[in-house]
């Protein structure tokens, strides 16, 4: 019999077509006034070469993607390469496409990887409370995994992420008190990160915390944030990867523009070039050139929505306009275009948040992520070939599936030349704003 991690790794559902009306949380409305904070330095280097180690909840390649999205859209001229090594049913000895020594030798090493990153510890537990002799086991076989990864890539920056829990949060339970077991194993992992003197990340709190308010919000919804209580659905994957690029240091901000509209001048502008300022009686027009664009969340999906609405995802995405000295009434705001929604006076002295709307920038990061979303489907059929058949052709269709990603890796770096976008700040009188169009 298959463990559970491995049977329900193609019932990951990616939610689509769930319908829910969205709305940002009044935590946003407050963040967005926030003052912005001085970034610290990114942990990911020029010609970085990623490698991400886990088991079925890596191989959803759900959050894994989220990271190469923030990197790429957020640091567009950083050269990272990443390569997925989650094999479905895994611990940390290993599991159905070999013992750790083979899945490291095979799945790893070859990549060269300067960074590593590590999830492990659901399939771990046994799907049983807590049992001295299997978390025994469980720390012995992680600490002889790592020696395997430095052995195989010496020169690798390892990064441990706590594993995620076993859902009994916000439904039944098939195993009872599995939970507990993934949280022993999620709370081990920074004392193992201290012997090994490696980096930790939190990634078990965040998720209980998503799940916890999702119930309180909408219990229904909150069931499908974790819909077999063991893989998280996709857009619970930005949850992990937010997780991991705060603890890396991402600047949390895509760009940030102050506008003084009766003195048609820039007080303030970060990670932008705004020029060609200018105002007439009911219309203030300019052009900016950002050097980054927006999370490709995706708006459609109202889970989706649902998350970003009960997390405080926004934080680490903030492409912040603000406009001061405007007389009081409604305005609409065009980009490029294509107009992006109504806002009062005070809204935008305040300063919204157009990473939370969709936009030319937004509609660009999606487009990368598609073709990110397509190099992930040949990734996976790569490692399923050559690591779970004995086909004697293996790795002839190993090469064919390598070059088909290549060319989609490609079609998303396209993505990434970021164009200047002409912005029209329309005065439209003493109306009811803030109404957002999408």
């Amino acid at each position: 019999m298959l463990p559970p991690c491995l049977f329900f790794a193609n019932l990951c559902a990616r939610s689509e077509g769930v319908n829910l009306v969205r709305g940002l949380p009044l935590a946003v409305s407050m963040l967005l006034a926030a003052p912005l904070l001085p970034a610290q330095s990114f942990y990911l280097h020029d010609s970085d070469r990623v490698t991400f180690y886990g088991d079925s909840i890596t191989a959803q390649r759900f959050y894994t993607r989220d990271v190469q999205d923030f990197v790429a859209t957020r640091y567009p001229g950083l050269k990272v390469d990443f390569h997925n090594a989650g094999v479905p049913g895994d611990k940390v000895s290993g599991g159905y496409a070999g013992d750790a020594t083979t899945r490291v030798a095979r799945d790893v090493k070859p990549w060269s990887p300067t960074v590593i990153t590590v999830m492990l510890g659901m399939n771990d537990g046994g799907y049983v409370p807590p049992d001295p002799k299997i978390f025994g086991e469980y720390q012995t076989g992680y600490s002889t995994l790592l020696g395997l990864l430095r052995d195989a890539a010496p020169s690798a920056r390892i990064t441990l992420l706590e594993n995620t829990p076993y859902d009994e949060i916000t439904h039944g339970t098939e195993f009872t008190g599995f939970m507990a077991t993934t949280e022993q194993n999620a709370r081990s992992t920074p004392a193992l990160a201290t012997r090994e003197h490696l980096p930790i990340v939190d990634t078990y709190s965040p998720t209980v915390e998503l799940l916890q308010r999702a119930k309180l919000a909408n219990p229904s919804f909150a069931s499908l944030l974790v819909a077999d209580r063991i893989h998280p659905a996709e857009p619970t994957h930005w949850i992990l990867a937010a997780a991991l690029m705060k603890a890396w240091h991402v600047d949390p901000v895509v760009s940030s523009v102050t506008i003084v509209s009766d003195a048609r001048s820039v007080i303030n502008s970060q990670r932008t070039n705004v020029t060609r300022v200018t105002r007439d009686g009911t219309r203030i027009e300019w052009d900016q050139m950002d050097q980054a664009l927006p999370l490709p969340f995706n708006f459609d999906n109202e889970l989706m929505n649902f998350v970003l609405s009960v997390s405080d995802l926004f934080s680490a995405d903030l492409e912040m306009l603000r406009v001061r000295a405007l007389r009081a009434g409604e305005y609409t705001l065009r980009i490029d275009s294509m107009e992006i929604g109504s806002f009062s006076a005070q809204q935008l002295e305040n300063g919204i948040n157009l990473a939370t709307m969709k936009t030319p920038m937004w509609q660009q990061a999606r487009g990368y992520d598609g073709e990110l979303e397509q190099r992930s489907i040949l990734e996976s059929a790569d490692l399923t070939l050559t690591a779970g058949t004995h086909v004697a052709d293996r790795l002839d269709g190993s090469k064919i599936l390598r070059e088909g990603e290549a060319e989609f890796e490609q079609k998303a770096k396209d993505n990434l030349h970021i164009a200047s976008h002409h912005y029209v700040l329309t005065y439209m009188g003493e109306k009811n704003a803030g109404v957002v169009s999408r």
